[in-house]
């Protein structure tokens, strides 16, 4: 995973949506559970990229563990997300399983 330092962050061939925030579940963040569901909202904040990552359970999903994570740390995590990473709000990504493909569902 790439180590995001203030070197990295000055450096400039950084996008800005490199170094924007993302709201990462626990499962993925400490279990290392795969990705299966991403949802971007409208960013709050100019450092909220509104993307959430998921591991796609429902049932025990406590929003208290979950993580903030660059997003080209998600995507050093998971690669297979950067098509779809400039995608606007109301994006949601979701896959069967780590190697499925990704499915796309964008609401206006």
């Amino acid at each position: 995973m790439r180590k995001a330092t203030i070197k990295n962050i000055a450096n400039q061939n950084a996008t800005a949506r490199d170094y924007s925030a993302a709201i990462v579940c626990g499962h993925v963040a400490t279990e290392r559970l795969p990705i299966l569901r991403a949802v971007r909202d409208a960013p709050i904040v100019p450092e909220d990229s509104g993307w959430q990552f998921l591991c796609g359970s429902v049932e025990d999903e406590d929003p208290g563990a979950a993580k903030i994570w660059l997003v080209c740390e998600v995507l050093d995590y998971e690669p297979s997300l950067a098509p779809f990473i400039d995608y606007p709000p109301g994006t949601e990504l979701t896959r069967r399983n780590q190697t499925s493909g990704w499915e796309v569902s964008v609401k206006s």
